[in-house]
């Protein structure tokens, strides 16, 4: 029943038509009202084929419990009367089948088992029982990640006009403009928990996604081609501070190869006005080294930052020698398929709420919902060359270094990100033992020597570039790539399936906020409206008003118009008195009753809500229906 009555399930009308069974509601009648008569009555009433022996029927039902003719009123007639049905149960009270199917779907809830999230096959997805998703879907969910900002480090420090004009002409200059931009916790979240360190890439109910050398290089016109960024950690850290820097920091600011950024702060914030070329290049190379560690190639060091970047700025007139872009990568890699160990898991202290609403819309999205190639070639002529003049670059499948980060940069398997056909990609290995390397424990380590390896590979890297058949068209439900990776995929993260019925946190209630506003704005608008306004036009918002408020109640929304719902003095008086009721004895709304009842049938018979007429004073007037309906309930709670 919940299933049929979910907007957007697909068994709402007029895809399916749900109708009860008149053995099973005559049978809650006896069991409610302890009277066979009254059931009898009742199931003779509901199998008549003919609207005047139902109306009779109906009646006589009343007359024997007005209670019962309540209670099965409020069910819906158009759900257990044949002849106000449409036809659409074609006569059939009850079946054997229906009840064979019935008794299955009761055996069914007792299963443990409901639904494979994936993957079926798990050749691709080798981690899975280590990985997030797993711990979510077993119940144990603690809420978003912790996302740790960096931007308090920047509070302080002031950055002049000579230090920001030099920036301007390195590679770091969108660096600099991307401090202080805010993110979504939640939504990060949500998209963390789909990505899959086996094969780098955030695996989607539409195919699997990722972030590539050509998102860093537009976004931040960081370099691509050039040298690694790596180095040896051995060195005398606080004599290369003062070399590069021209002060040399205390014992308690300067720990092995941390560096408190509150020093750099302190010392560096602002830049004299009289200050020589020395002094220049001394504080953009103290910017640049807390932009580093903190925007760039964000860690866990508090209020620490790593100087293993400073001897890259010695010559600043070689930074731009170094591939930054890939090494900003590699260091988002390598965060992302850290963050998803199921012991890692850092609780935001937020609500659930959100986070779930993220995960529904990511399990339930579609493929006309994703965008596969943000970056249309119009729009490469408005932005400045160092965002693209190392596209031949892009689609490299090449180790990323990073000091002690190497990560595998893998484009084959998001073909459609560079309007290619994607294909069955080769089976990946991005090498999981490399994700366990770090500094720890290496403060003397040469990390260019360590991966030598990985470095020969970078060098011929244009040898392994990977070029596809250009295709822009949409992928069916049945390409052969989708029907190999609907078996290899983690498809669902969200288990709510497993658990009690709720309303759907997703599409659903984007679309319930959305029936709430145009509920409010309606109302507003009747109550602004002036006197010389068109009644059709008043009309036509209340029925609009109606409309959603109905909806609302129908998805359990109901409580977000709760904030919009004030009853003047005048509506409480008169709930007031139709809760008291007049005092009229039941033989006395025989009358009344017969007038319910072609209410009833005129209801049953129309798919849409009626206008409701207006009143002298403007204002929609109750339906006829609403004021009779409302007078035999307060006589029901006499």
């Amino acid at each position: 029943m919940n299933a049929m009555s979910e907007v957007g399930s697909g068994w709402e009308e007029p895809h399916a038509f749900h109708r009860i069974c008149i053995r099973h509601l005559a049978s809650n009648v006896n069991t409610r009202y302890r009277n066979v008569k009254v059931k009898n009555m009742f199931g003779s009433t509901a199998m008549q084929f003919q609207e005047k022996k139902f109306d009779i029927g109906f009646a006589r039902l009343g007359e024997m419990d007005r209670d019962a003719q309540h209670y099965v009123a409020d069910v819906g007639i158009e759900k257990w009367s044949i002849c106000h049905d449409g036809g659409h149960r074609y006569g059939i009270l009850t079946t054997n089948l229906a009840e064979a199917f019935n008794n299955v779907l009761k055996g069914a809830r007792s299963m443990e088992y409901r639904l494979q999230p994936g993957p079926v096959n798990p050749e691709v997805l080798t981690q899975q029982e280590t990985h997030r998703s797993k711990a979510i879907w077993d119940g144990d969910d603690k809420g978003s990640l912790r996302c740790r900002s960096h931007l308090a480090m920047h509070k302080g420090f002031l950055v002049s006009d000579r230090v920001v004009d030099f920036i301007r002409e390195s590679q770091f200059y969108f660096i600099h403009r991307v401090v202080g931009l805010k993110f979504n916790v939640d939504f990060i979240t949500a998209l963390v928990e789909r990505w899959r360190p086996e094969t780098h890439t955030f695996h989607l109910t539409v195919g699997e996604a990722t972030v590539t050398l050509q998102d860093v290089q537009v976004l931040l016109g960081l370099r691509i081609r050039g040298d690694v960024v790596t180095g040896s950690a051995a060195c005398n850290w606080r004599t290369l501070i003062y070399e590069l820097l021209g002060q040399t920091p205390g014992e308690e600011d300067l720990k092995g190869a941390s560096l408190r950024i509150g020093w750099l702060t302190e010392n560096f914030s602002g830049l004299p006005e009289q200050a020589n070329e020395q002094v220049l290049h001394q504080y953009v190379r103290a910017y640049l080294l807390i932009l580093m560690p903190t925007v760039m190639f964000p860690d866990k060091s508090g209020n620490d930052i790593q100087v293993v970047y400073l001897p890259l700025l010695r010559d600043l007139d070689a930074i731009d020698d170094f591939s930054w872009g890939s090494a900003v990568l590699a260091t988002l890699y390598r965060n992302l398929c850290r963050w998803l160990s199921v012991h890692r898991r850092r609780p935001q202290g937020t609500t659930i709420t959100t986070l779930l609403g993220y995960r529904d819309a990511l399990d339930n999205m579609r493929p006309d919902q994703f965008v596969w190639q943000p970056y249309p070639q119009a729009i490469f002529s408005f932005l400045p060359e160092a965002c693209y003049n190392d596209s031949g670059e892009w689609c490299v499948v090449s180790p990323m270094i990073c000091f002690d980060i190497v990560e595998w940069h893998l484009p084959n398997r998001v073909a459609r990100q560079f309007g290619w056909k994607q294909n069955i990609p080769e089976p990946a290995d991005t090498e999981p033992k490399l994700h366990k390397m770090d500094k720890r424990g290496a403060h003397s380590r040469n990390w260019a020597e360590y991966h030598s390896t990985y470095l020969a590979m970078w060098v011929r890297r244009y040898q392994f570039r990977f070029l596809g058949v250009e295709d822009n068209s949409d992928m069916g439900y049945n390409d052969p790539y989708m029907v190999w990776y609907r078996d290899r995929t983690r498809r669902f993260i969200s288990p709510t399936f497993q658990q009690a019925y709720q309303a759907p946190l997703g599409a659903t209630a984007y679309l319930a906020h959305g029936f709430a506003e145009i509920h409010r704005t309606c109302n507003t608008e009747i109550q602004a409206m002036p006197q010389e306004v068109p009644p059709h036009y008043r009309n036509i918002m209340s029925n609009i008003r109606d409309n959603t408020s109905q909806s609302l109640e129908h998805v359990g929304y109901s409580h977000l118009l709760q904030q919009f719902h004030q009853p003047t003095q005048e509506t409480q008086v008169e709930e007031q008195h139709q809760g008291r009721g007049d005092g009229s004895t039941m033989q006395e709304s025989t009358a009344e009753d017969d007038e319910t009842l072609q209410v009833f049938r005129r209801r049953s018979r129309r798919t849409n809500t009626s206008m409701s007429p207006i009143n002298e004073q403007g204002t929609p007037e109750p339906s006829k229906a609403k004021k009779i309906w409302s007078r035999l309930r307060g006589k029901k709670k006499t």
